[in-house]
Order: C-alpha cells, then structure tokens, then sequence
C-alpha cells in the first residue's frame, strides 16, 4: 500500500483562503457555500472547519489577509511622522495605491456595504482611524491644516474619494472620456483630488 500523502497545512490554508475570496468576490458571502470553497480548492469541506471553524471564520480571515499589511504600513508612517499637510497627502496617497493595486479589496468592500458585515474590518480600522484623525488634529494645531472643519471630515473625504474613484471608474470612462487626460488615469486622478482637496477649485490669487 502506498504511503498516505501528508498535507502541508500552510499550503492547505491558502488554497482555501484564494479559493473562498475569488467565490466570496464573484458571489458575495451569502451565496457562496463551502461545498463550492472546497471545490474550488480541491480541498475536502471538512478542512474548512478544521482550519477556519466555520465559514463565517473563513470570511473574517478573507478580509483581514489583505488589508493588515496595509493597516500596518499606514500605521508606521503616521506614528513615525510631524503632523503636516504633507503626511495627509503621503497618507491618502499609500491609500489610493493600495486600492489601485489591490482591486479584490475594492470589491470586497462593495460586498461588504451591500451584505452589512463590516464589522470586522472595522474593528481592524478603528485604531488606524483614531491614529489619523488625531494627527490631523495635531497638524491644525500646528497651523499646517485649516482648523475650522473637523478632522473627522477632513479624514473621511479623502478615504472617500480614493474608494469612489475604484468603485465608479467605468462611469468616468463611459460618461466622461478620455480626451485630453495625459498619462496614467488612475495617477491623474489622484493628483487632481489632491490639488483640489489643498488648492481648491478657485483660480490662484
């Protein structure tokens, strides 16, 4: 009799964590099962539980895989930073990029809206949150922010607008156009948000 194949559980894991996000993604949580997840993987049902506990465990992991080397590498540069105007834009500017190379959070965050389970990664976001919000604060105590619009807002904008702009693409390509816009798309949107955000729309004085 041949020796029984040993499973590598690393490996085992993420099959089933690329598995479940590309069903999750496509189908959303509510109508993926795990059936279709061990399919997908060519993992046994079982597995899932044995690794995950449970498919809602699954979904959790799913979600924070992504977005904790993002969280971690925001967190360094506003703990490691003054509280300047410039610390906003390299902070909004990490955000953008992370989103533009990473399109499966753009839509796991849809799914998210759409099914009402945030509470996960906004847990993981509080503290990310509260940390920026309280630099922004900083940066209006020092004058490098105007200090009559509240930091809550100012954050939220930003984060706003970096995620409308991945959720709403194909609506600027389909009723806006291309002509005249050099360059990378993407980058010539996030320069214009920029110079609007610290500029304004009015011409310079």
């Amino acid at each position: 009799m041949a020796p029984k194949q040993q499973r590598d559980p690393e490996a085992t894991r993420a099959a089933l964590l690329e598995a479940a996000e590309t069903l999750f993604l496509e189908k959303g949580f509510g109508n993926t099962s795990l059936s279709e997840i061990g399919r997908q993987a060519g993992i046994t049902k079982s597995l899932i539980h044995h690794y995950f506990g449970s498919k809602e465990g699954l979904w959790r992991e799913v979600k924070t895989r992504r977005f904790m080397q993002y969280a971690q590498e925001q967190m360094n540069m506003i703990n490691g930073a003054e509280p300047t105007a410039e610390l906003l834009k390299e902070s909004i500017t990490l955000y953008f990029n992370f989103l533009h190379r990473n399109p499966q959070i753009v839509k796991m965050l849809a799914w998210m809206f759409l099914e009402q389970d945030q509470n996960e990664c906004l847990d993981m976001d509080r503290e990310l949150i509260h940390s920026g919000v309280e630099k922004v604060r900083a940066s209006q105590g020092e004058g490098q922010l105007r200090d009559d619009i509240d930091a809550r807002f100012i954050l939220f904008v930003f984060i706003g607008l970096c995620e409308h702009w991945f959720h709403n693409k194909d609506h600027f390509l389909n009723s806006f156009g291309l002509d005249d816009i050099p360059g990378n798309l993407d980058q010539a949107y996030l320069e214009a948000i920029t110079k609007i955000f610290f500029e304004g729309v009015r011409p310079a004085s």
